[in-house]
């Protein structure tokens, strides 16, 4: 009994010794879950969406206050390739805005996961607070999930 187990234990051992190589599984989604992540710096917020283009799904933003937050940069930046893919379709990314303060005060932004053609039907939102203060210093927040 005791060599069977000591094989059992030798195969398990040499096993897992054999995975350390393999990459762990990389999360889709920041810590948590959301697919939202976000930094202020300054006069500049930087927000991260998590996003698939090629499902025909992206995230629209609306800004309520525009007068004190402006967007300055947008781009779909793609996964690294995973060598386990082989070449398969459908690797997600990232959406990433960048919005500028101009004017103290408070905006919403609210993004919209939808397929644009698709009117009014929307599969997920994300609602942020960027507020601004008499130097132009953003404090953003998520406000809703």
């Amino acid at each position: 009994m005791n060599k069977i187990f000591s094989s059992a234990f030798a195969v398990a051992a040499l096993f897992l010794a054999s995975c350390a190589g393999i990459p762990k599984e990389v999360a889709t989604t920041p810590e948590g879950g959301n697919p939202l992540s976000f930094t202020g710096k300054g006069k500049t917020v930087t927000v991260n969406l998590v996003s698939n283009k090629t499902t025909g799904y992206s995230w629209q933003y609306t800004i309520r206050k525009p007068n004190v937050i402006k967007l300055v940069s947008e781009e779909y930046k793609e996964d690294a390739p995973d060598p386990r893919s082989f070449g398969a379709v459908g690797k997600g990314g990232t959406q990433q805005y960048v919005f500028e303060a101009t004017a103290p005060g408070t905006a919403t932004v609210i993004f919209e996961h939808k397929q644009p053609w698709k009117k009014g039907k929307s599969a997920g939102a994300r609602i942020m607070l960027i507020m601004v203060d008499d130097n132009l210093t953003v404090s953003p927040a998520e406000v809703q999930r």
